[in-house]
């Protein structure tokens, strides 16, 4: 006679093995993965960030990891359905370094970032000039017809004629001078004829 043996309902559960579905998860594309901008032009730079969702996804945040760089803030979560695009801008500070870092987006199917960079800030040029004034004199054998501004380095008995004004102005502006360097300045009144006047008192000038 055959006998029959009956498993408990719970054994036969766990002997069959069960298969779940893995579930699906979005992904984002992105347009670029590396931003650079230029900050030698000393303004503000931002450049287009195109996000396609190829999957439904829900974006919980986005960081910078150095904060020369910035974007609009969005409101939070936000969930795309696949296909769905969202383009943004994202923009740079300059500063007197060079910067890097990157925008990190965090999502449910993952963390995506984009490389950034920007050149340094170009530093203002500083332009000096030496303004002298002088009176005209009270005696002269001749009109005086011009006025002739010499130069010299601080040091040097060599002057040369960096400017020439009319009888009728007693003023002038030197442009040329390099920042850091010392002058010494005379001045010579010239009449008609060409002819030079003795120099006139010295001033010292230190270009910062």
């Amino acid at each position: 006679m055959k006998k029959h043996i009956l498993l408990p309902l719970a054994a036969i559960l766990i002997a069959t093995p069960t298969w779940a579905a893995p579930s699906a998860r979005g992904s984002l594309s992105l347009s670029t993965t590396a931003l650079s901008f230029n900050g030698s032009t000393g303004n503000v730079s931002s450049q287009p960030l195109t996000i396609t969702a190829t999957g439904p996804i829900t974006i919980t945040g986005v960081s910078f990891s150095n904060n020369s760089f910035f974007a609009q803030s969005v409101p939070l979560p936000a969930t795309l359905s696949s296909g769905q695009r969202i383009t943004g801008q994202i923009s740079a500070r300059p500063q007197s370094a060079a910067q890097t870092g990157k925008f990190t987006i965090t999502t449910t199917g993952g963390t995506f970032t984009v490389s950034l960079s920007e050149t340094a800030a170009s530093k203002p040029v500083v332009k000096h000039a030496a303004s002298l004034a002088w009176s005209a004199p009270s005696t002269s054998s001749a009109p005086v017809d011009s006025y002739q501004v010499n130069r010299a380095v601080s040091g040097s008995t060599q002057y040369s004629v960096v400017g020439t004004t009319a009888a009728a102005s007693t003023a002038f502006t030197d442009t040329s001078v390099t920042s850091g360097q010392t002058y010494v300045y005379a001045v010579r009144s010239v009449d008609q004829s060409g002819n030079t006047s003795n120099p006139s008192n010295t001033v010292t000038l230190a270009i910062p």
